[in-house]
């Protein structure tokens, strides 16, 4: 397997292929959330949450926008020469992995470990998980960390790629701008999942 590849499309594909794709994805990742009953509701966030199509179209949008003017602005900050086209490349690729969590998330055999926990979050002494379902918990916790981590990946390899960052300092910059990007997100989309109720 070409990793390269893997971890950095964005110096294999052109920007049309790439932008093409991340719209294939984020039209699959809001069907697969209004069908499953997932929304993203945060860059890297997936909850259980029953919505439409036209919601979790939006909600995806949303998150979209979050991380394209941040890291724009912080692009043309490091080299004005960075483009509007691999930023949003990059804003849209680095969501497969989000969307492929979406896939896992919602299932009966999670929910069901998630609710007794739930029942017994005000006397822990009584908690007891079977061996099972903590080895269930444990690989699904992992499947999820390997996602988020292969978006954060995505994400940074695709910025590097687009504005030729080298100093350390800019890769700090970078993380604070990924911090505000979930924040914006986070804020923008609760307050919406507020209204919708």
């Amino acid at each position: 397997m070409n990793w390269k590849l893997f971890f950095n499309p964005f110096e294999k594909f052109s920007e049309i292929q790439l932008l093409v794709f991340g719209i294939i994805i984020t039209i699959l990742g809001s069907f697969i959330g209004s069908s499953l009953g997932v929304i993203y509701d945060g860059v890297f966030d997936v909850h259980v949450y029953q919505t439409t199509f036209a919601k979790a179209i939006l909600v995806n949008f949303i998150n979209i926008l979050s991380v394209f003017v941040p890291l724009l602005i912080l692009g043309k900050i490091i080299n004005s020469k960075t483009r509007i086209i691999d930023i949003l490349n990059v804003s849209l690729i680095s969501r497969f992995p989000i969307y492929i969590a979406g896939l896992l998330a919602n299932n009966e055999k999670m929910n069901g470990i998630t609710e007794n926990i739930l029942k017994e979050i005000n006397t822990p002494e009584k908690l007891q998980i079977p061996t099972t379902d903590l080895i269930y918990l444990m690989v699904f916790s992992s499947l999820m960390m390997i996602l988020l981590v292969y978006s954060i990946v995505l994400m940074f390899s695709g910025f590097r790629t687009a504005t030729n960052v080298k100093k350390w300092q800019h890769f700090i910059f970078f993380a604070i701008a990924i911090i505000v990007a979930e924040l914006i997100s986070k804020v923008t989309i609760g307050s919406l999942l507020d209204f919708w109720q």
